[in-house]
């Protein structure tokens, strides 16, 4: 039998050169049959080391008297390349290949001959963003083109939560003596604008609450007229709603525009079946492309719930209240907590559930799995204001009981606990160092501990005001809303109960002030989920070097348990139509890993690749009923692609 070297392979057995060598010129046509095609039963088509170096192998056998390691022909005793050699004396070294070996004797494998990719691909190309890198991630500035929300640096420079990023240093404080709403600026305390929050004429429209979502725009309950308000944080960026071609808004205190008039003021629905308006609570949530979905909820006097689409203001549920309505709060489960003034209930409702009329059409019960719950407060307890702390226990001023009552919902059987603090409270709220705010009217602010409620002080300086509403700013300063004084109490907290710096008479020029709700939007930001996105474009290859195919994205960062990331990509011909494209899902980390196929995504969406592309992660933290956010840190982010027809 006979068989046929392989080609690039040479026939290593002594008689073909012997051959060869005797028969010279006698027989050129059989030396070159033989040098073409070797007829030799049983000859060894084993290369040497100079031709199957750096070549795939199964065994040693294949490598031409070198060993196979790692499925590559590679020279024993660790030995440099053809021609070279690190365990001669003195070492040869060789031109560096892409072989996993050292090939130049210097301690180091493939320096120097890598691809952008770090592998031996030399048509791969690679981009990427992260601390370290010649585009660190920029939430801030957006220096790398990037787009962002609810995301920050930690000091390493790695991408984390930080709900902050959206500011919204306002403070909205109703007027009510006037039909107004003030937007206050918490930094330099001073008013840069005042709408009319309703169409009824001066004081008529009766506005006592307002609540801020994520975004930083407000929402106002009127109690005249029984509507909601929905006004833009905008200011001279506001859209000309109106269409006459000019954006006209409020510059300041006196600077009121009537009704219709202000391009600001987006919207009113009036809801009139429920009694008066007495509580309102923004909620933000993110749809499946990662936008922010608005909606505030809404309760009427008479026990009617409602939620509006924050667009639009258009109704999407309307149900029936487990209480009658005097505030509400939400936690980072989804549950509208709410203060069931005068029927001594606290009632909830799951809004995970609750997501149209027919869905929330059930009766309440008392039992925690209920979509609506009615929890009795133990007699003699009459609630007014409501919080929730980031501990997702629910907090309520007692009126008329001198006290500061504490649910927790996650405390077994003993979940109620109360503070008699000796005043008459009214509004409460939360802040992120632990302390909790009560407007105690003329006795002034108290300021309680949350892990210890027997901890508690009426702040010095405070009192004879008519402390009626409690608010925490951006920078975590406390505002004190003074009914009696018709002015504002900044009260900046130092570390320990007794330590704090008062400034009163702050927005002198209030009207009637009446509000005791989450004037900020900070305890929104304090209860609900943290979550933000970052987005990235990045550009593949020119036109002239061919199609873009772009490959893999990788990733590097830590998700501890309860946070994930979630990456998607789209893709287009230019920059500006990436907004545009359609979202594709690379899938959430855990339990996706680094790296993950572009390539293969694009194509199981029947989406050709272009020459942009933009890469989103969305950092969430999943908690139910955690004391603690954790964020997820995203330290570096990188796409590969190729250039030319694939």
């Amino acid at each position: 039998m006979s068989r046929t070297c392989p080609t690039g392979l040479r026939q290593s057995a002594p008689s073909l050169d012997s051959l060869l060598n005797s028969m010279g010129s006698m027989l050129p046509a059989l030396a070159l049959a033989l040098g073409s095609a070797v007829l030799v039963s049983g000859c060894s088509c084993e290369g040497t080391l100079a031709t199957t170096r750096g070549t795939a192998c199964t065994t040693s056998a294949e490598c031409g008297g070198g060993v196979c390691i790692d499925r590559r022909c590679r020279a024993a005793g660790g030995d440099a390349g053809a021609g070279g050699s690190c365990s001669s004396t003195p070492p040869r070294p060789a031109a560096e290949l892409c072989n996993s070996a050292d090939d130049d004797c210097d301690g180091l494998t493939d320096e120097g001959v890598l691809s952008e990719c770090g592998n031996c691909d030399v048509t791969c190309r690679a981009t990427g963003s992260g601390p370290g890198t010649s585009s660190p991630f920029d939430p801030v500035d957006h220096t790398d083109g990037s787009e962002s929300s609810g995301v920050g640096l930690d000091p390493s420079g790695a991408l984390v939560l930080d709900s902050r990023r959206v500011e919204t240093a306002f403070i909205w404080i109703a007027n009510t003596g006037q039909g107004t709403v003030s937007k206050v600026d918490t930094r330099t305390r001073m008013e840069v604008a005042r709408y009319r929050t309703g169409p009824l004429a001066g004081g008529d429209n009766d506005p006592s609450r307002s609540s801020i979502n994520s975004l930083g725009d407000a929402y106002i309950g009127n109690r005249g007229g029984r509507s909601v308000t929905k006004i833009s944080v905008l200011g001279a960026d506001c859209p000309d709603t109106n269409g006459d071609g000019v954006v006209r808004t409020s510059t300041g205190a006196t600077d009121v525009l009537p009704w219709g008039q202000d391009d600001c003021v987006l919207w009113n629905t009036s809801v009139p079946d429920g009694g008066i308006i007495r509580a309102l609570a923004a909620q933000d949530t993110r749809g499946p492309d990662g936008e922010i979905i608005t909606a505030v909820w809404v309760g009427g006097w008479e026990g009617i719930v409602w939620k509006l689409d924050g667009e639009t203001g258009g109704i999407i549920v309307r149900t029936a209240s487990p209480s009658n309505n005097y505030g509400f709060a939400l936690d980072g489960s989804g549950n509208l907590w709410i203060s069931g003034r005068s029927d001594s209930v606290l009632g909830r409702i799951d809004t995970r559930r609750c997501v149209d009329t027919a869905s929330c059409d059930v009766a309440p019960c008392a039992e925690d799995m209920c979509i609506k719950q009615r929890i009795p407060i133990p007699s003699g307890h009459d609630p007014y204001g409501i919080t929730v702390d980031s501990a997702q226990r629910v907090w309520m001023a007692m009126y008329g009981s001198d006290t500061i009552g504490r649910y927790d919902p996650a405390a077994g059987a003993s979940r109620w606990t109360f503070a008699n603090v000796g005043v008459n409270c009214h509004g409460i709220a939360a802040d992120a160092e632990g302390w909790i705010w009560a407007a105690g009217y003329d006795s002034g602010v108290i300021r309680l501990s949350a892990d210890d409620p027997s901890m508690f002080a009426a702040v010095p300086g405070t009192g004879g005001r008519g402390s009626k509403g409690i608010a925490v700013d951006f920078d975590g300063r406390i505002w004190s809303i003074n009914q009696g004084s018709e002015d504002a109490t900044l009260i900046e907290p130092g570390p320990t109960l007794m330590d704090q710096m008062v400034t009163t008479e702050v927005v002198p020029q209030l009207v009637a002030p009446y509000t005791y709700s989450d004037m900020t939007g900070q305890q929104l930001r304090l209860a609900t989920d943290p979550s933000g996105y970052y987005r990235r474009p990045y550009e593949g290859c020119d036109p002239s070097a061919g199609q873009t195919v772009w490959r893999e994205l990788r990733f590097e960062g830590d998700a501890p348990p309860g946070t994930r990331f979630r990456f998607r990509v789209r893709t287009a011909a230019t920059r500006a139509e990436l907004p545009m494209a359609m979202w594709v899902l690379l899938g959430d980390s855990p339990p996706l890993t680094s790296p993950v196929s572009i390539e293969d995504a694009l194509l199981a969406a029947g989406i050709g690749p272009q020459p942009f592309l933009e890469v989103e992660v969305q950092l969430e933290a999943m908690r139910s009923s955690a004391t603690e956010i954790i964020t997820p840190r995203l330290t570096a982010m990188s796409v590969t692609y190729g250039c030319g027809v694939f």
